[in-house]
């Protein structure tokens, strides 16, 4: 009943993201799956366990950078390189199960996510604030009529 219910906020949190919060989620899980498999990995009676986790995380470095090739701008083009050194890197760490190599790449996913992260509470702020403005109004105090001096909370 739990990972239904799971399974269903998990599905609507997707439906209802921004690109910036699905590719903020793309990292999340990245670096997820990454730590488990370094956990896993420090095991030799675990490398199956490793290996899938492995398999998942180059999944979504793949799925990052599919995300950002083909664009023009020089942000994406930076990306798009950054992904494909990370995703050669991964391959290597995965073949030769080099747990050193994986944890660097873990280093730059996680400094990724963590600029991701900022720039989506910064768009969120963003957006708050242009609602709140749109929605209420500053209030013009001049045309306020003068309050009485007194006021009383009995009815």
């Amino acid at each position: 009943m739990s990972i239904a219910r799971n399974s269903k906020y998990m599905e609507s949190k997707v439906l209802t993201a921004s690109q910036p919060q699905l590719h903020l989620m793309l990292l999340e899980g990245a670096v997820r799956f990454g730590q488990r498999a370094l956990q896993e990995g420090a095991d030799d009676q675990r490398a199956a366990e490793t290996d899938q986790l492995l398999v998942r995380l180059l999944n979504i470095v793949e799925e990052l950078s599919r995300s950002t090739s083909g664009r023009d701008s020089e942000i994406s083009v930076q990306l798009e390189e950054e992904y494909a050194f990370l995703y050669r890197e991964l391959t290597a760490a995965r073949v030769n199960l080099d747990l050193p190599k994986l944890e660097k790449c873990l280093e730059i996913l996680s400094y990724q996510r963590d600029t991701w992260k900022q720039a989506c509470e910064q768009m969120e702020f963003a957006a708050d604030t242009s609602t709140s403005k749109s929605v209420l109004p500053p209030l013009d105090h001049s045309a306020m009529p003068e309050s009485p001096s007194s006021f009383s909370l009995d009815a």
